[in-house]
């Protein structure tokens, strides 16, 4: 008969490894397991997930984490029970959860048991996503249906090295027609916005999960002065560096970097108080509103403010038009729908369905003097309109430009916009932080 010493050791002796990258993030000696002896049929011990309660920075928080050293981390249904009682665990408890993934996909000596596994998995990621914070890290490889965690989850994490494919990446090369080593790359899924952040080690991993859990927690300073004046912000100006002047220094998170880059989302600071922020620039792309639409369920899950920051010609003419018009469809649908405030910035363009997404659902809208807003870019305006006088002229160039500046100037200029009630105000670029501070104050309940 096994004893209890016995099977702690063997327990511990089969989970050293997974153990240590837990303890590599959360608080030291934190770690409470549950059900740590629960195993399938074939008596693997632990039955290769480990779950339990543990704070990471102070923070309580429920967790599992799939041993990819036990039967390559397959999923079955006892393991599948084990992960499920954590999720519920999670919600019950009101706590956010962070889940490991490192799986070579199913137990398919199993058979339809393992998918009704992966079945209740995916419900009760259904029921926590939007409830509590989902923090999804893949370890390794999350490989097969557990792949799909990704599009239920707030943030998901993985390593440069990492591989996820919702099937083996031999069996998509070989029917795709590509070289296998090109199959669900973390760089691959994270230009599709699969991915909200790549870490290099496991330091950078405690980073951002301490971020990611930061955005839903209050009273966080940062030091930074409320009433600071944006001295560095003019038009023209990188959005990168615009967000670094407008927001509490060093308190942008950055999520989806790698994908569709002429728009940045992350959550950032104003006066202490966490906002998702929505930098667009260029024209929007259907991937653009992809990783917009995306990113502002999290800030709805997460109840944070959202300020879009626009300087945009419109959107993309390609010849995938009807992937944009699915996809710009989506993102109305999700701006509009929204029970969280929205503060929208013109500091350049807002053309077209830039303006109509982005700023006319806004609660506040402020745009700097030399922004321009209108249906169509003055100079296109212009073409359109005096087309004959334009045809006629010795240099169409220049006439076109000066026609485009003349057009712009009585129908685009910011202040136009604001004398016919489309603006909350016009305002030089230096002042956008204490408008917005001021914005975001009034609206705080």
């Amino acid at each position: 008969m096994e004893t209890l010493k016995n099977a702690k050791s063997a327990l511990a002796a089969a989970n050293k490894d997974i153990i240590n990258f837990l303890n590599a993030f959360i608080d030291d000696k934190s770690f409470v397991e549950t059900d740590a002896f629960i195993c399938s049929s074939n008596d693997e011990v632990g039955d290769g997930v480990v779950s339990g309660f543990a704070t990471v920075d102070d923070n309580a928080v429920c967790i599992f984490a799939v041993n990819g050293k036990t039967l390559k981390g397959a999923i079955g249904e006892a393991n599948s029970k084990k992960i499920v009682r954590t999720v519920n665990n999670a919600v019950r408890m009101g706590k956010p959860l962070i889940a490991v993934w490192d799986t070579m996909g199913a137990r398919f000596a199993e058979g339809i048991g393992a998918l009704e596994g992966y079945g209740s998995i995916l419900r009760a990621y259904t029921v926590a996503y939007g409830e509590i914070p989902v923090i999804t890290v893949i370890k390794g490889n999350n490989l097969g249906i557990s792949s799909y965690v990704a599009g239920i989850s707030d943030f998901v994490i993985a390593y440069p090295d990492s591989v996820i494919a919702s099937a083996s990446p031999l069996v998509i090369a070989g029917k795709a027609g590509v070289d296998v080593k090109s199959v669900g790359t973390t760089k691959a899924v994270a230009e599709k916005g699969i991915v909200t952040q790549v870490v290099k080690n496991d330091k950078a991993l405690k980073e951002q999960i301490v971020a990611c859990l930061s955005v839903y927690i209050d009273g966080k300073s940062y030091g930074d002065d409320v009433n600071r004046v944006c001295k560095g912000l003019k038009s023209g100006i990188e959005t990168g560096a615009l967000i670094a002047e407008v927001f509490d220094k060093n308190s942008f998170l950055e999520l989806r970097a790698e994908c569709a880059p002429t728009v940045k989302t992350g959550f950032a600071a104003l006066a202490d108080i966490t906002v998702g922020v929505v930098a667009a620039t260029e024209r929007i792309t259907h991937d653009g509103c992809i990783k917009i639409s995306e990113f502002l369920n999290v800030c709805e899950n997460a109840e944070r403010p959202v300020i879009f920051l626009v300087n945009s010609e419109g959107t993309e003419q390609t010849k995938a038009d009807a992937a944009l018009i699915r996809e710009m469809s989506n993102l109305i649908y999700q701006v509009n729908s929204l029970s969280v405030d929205i503060f929208s910035v013109v500091y350049g363009k807002a053309i077209g369905g830039a303006y109509t997404a982005l700023v006319a659902p806004a609660e506040y809208k402020i745009a700097w003097d030399s922004a321009e807003i209108g249906a169509l870019e003055s100079e296109a305006a212009a073409r359109l309109l005096y087309a004959d006088e334009i045809k006629s002229a010795k240099d169409k160039d220049k006439t076109a430009e000066k026609l485009a500046k003349s057009y712009g100037g009585e129908n685009c200029a910011a202040l136009v916009i604001a004398k016919s009630g489309y603006l909350d105000n016009v305002i030089e670029p230096n002042h956008t932080r204490s408008y917005l501070i001021a914005a975001l104050l009034a609206h705080v309940e």
